[in-house]
């Protein structure tokens, strides 16, 4: 009777600091991070020289006025001048045309199963043995039986598309011309946008105007260099779901 009492007593201290340990990674800030996926192409012709660039949105019923796009065109502006690109006050000045889409897919619902230990009403595990005498099972000490469980979670896509047009082709045809093109998607728990877009921009910025053969992954987070470049005076504190 006393062995079981000293079993008992050590199950509930060892759930006591298991749920404190849990606590406190819940409360434990986590940096942000975040998974990319990169594909960019370029023509057969090659960049042209002193390349003078404006952004205009890549949607034709966008608005080149939208805030949000405003502040998007900035950190693309930011990681262009970093590759030695300069910005034309006007259209008229510039040699390319850079088209900036991006967005959020619709939420995608995932689900996964999992096995968690069955507890009778005395703190212990079931594990159900077979007895010898009984024909069936009877509840035992120990770990043993299980029980399923099944949760789920939302993700979403968000992407990002740089495309780099000629000038002359836009303006005398109105066709988008490409000297290249890249590409950023990104699939997490958050559909902030905002959050997630400066680092998309910071991961695109070694492969735009290159040739990556197919798409490649690129992980970035907030000690980041460039990230920390790009936001500025903002730098998230605290990491929510991404």
């Amino acid at each position: 009777m006393l062995n079981n009492k000293l079993i008992r007593f050590g199950y509930v201290v060892f759930g006591l600091f298991l749920s404190m340990f849990l606590a406190a990674c819940s409360t434990t800030p986590r940096p942000l991070q975040f998974r990319t996926e990169i594909d960019s192409l370029v023509a057969a012709t090659g960049q042209q020289n002193n390349m003078r660039f404006v952004v205009l949105p890549g949607s034709s019923d966008a608005n080149e006025q939208d805030l949000q796009f405003i502040e998007f065109k900035t950190y693309i502006e930011k990681i262009l001048a970093n590759r030695g690109y300069s910005k034309a006050g006007s259209l008229q000045d510039s040699n390319v045309v850079m088209f900036l889409s991006y967005g959020i897919g619709a939420p995608e619902v995932h689900q996964y199963s999992y096995e968690v230990p069955m507890w009778n009403d005395m703190g212990y595990y079931y594990p159900y043995r077979m007895s010898r005498y009984y024909r069936g099972y009877y509840p035992g000490y120990g770990v043993g039986g299980y029980t399923q469980r099944i949760e789920s979670y939302t993700t979403f896509r968000r992407y990002l598309v740089l495309e780099a047009c000629d000038k002359e082709a836009y303006l005398q045809q109105q066709q988008r011309k490409q000297l290249w093109k890249t590409s950023v998607q990104s699939s997490g728990a958050s559909n902030d946008l905002r959050l997630v877009f400066p680092y998309m921009a910071a991961a695109m910025q070694a492969y735009i105007g290159s040739n990556t053969g197919h798409m490649i992954t690129v992980d970035v987070d907030e000690s980041d260099p460039l990230a920390r470049s790009l936001l500025g005076p903002y730098q998230p504190s605290q990491a929510p779901a991404h």
